[in-house]
């Protein structure tokens, strides 16, 4: 091969890698988009204003718990070099009242309904 075949040759898989990386760039693009239809596909479908509800539900829950409740925490002291005594770590030990009250809220949105038996 002579010198300009070679350029000639580069410039070709050159153009033809620009090419493959335009079309993997499109297949990755609908292959994202088709694997977020796949995974919502078995997710229950429900009206804008039906997540609203429920956006507000958690809300109020959230607001009806008293964060201030020093009951509420679990605190961890240390003290500094000099003497002075500081908070090293604060831990939120009401995570069960606080789902509580969230599943509360939000599930009184709904008319929920026992599983039929099959007997």
């Amino acid at each position: 091969m002579t010198r300009e075949d070679l350029i000639t040759r580069t410039a070709e898989l050159q153009a033809t890698l620009e090419a493959n990386k335009a079309a993997q760039t499109q297949l990755n693009l609908e292959l994202n988009e088709i694997t977020k239809k796949l995974v919502n596909m078995n997710k229950p479908v429900i009206s804008q204003e039906q997540f609203d509800l429920i956006y507000e539900a958690i809300e109020a829950a959230i607001d009806n718990l008293d964060f201030s409740d020093i009951e509420n925490y679990q605190y961890d002291f240390g003290m500094d070099y000099d003497g002075r005594v500081y908070i090293e770590n604060i831990d939120f030990d009401n995570r069960t009242d606080l789902v509580s009250t969230i599943v509360y809220e939000v599930e009184s949105l709904f008319n929920i309904t026992k599983p039929v038996s099959d007997e």
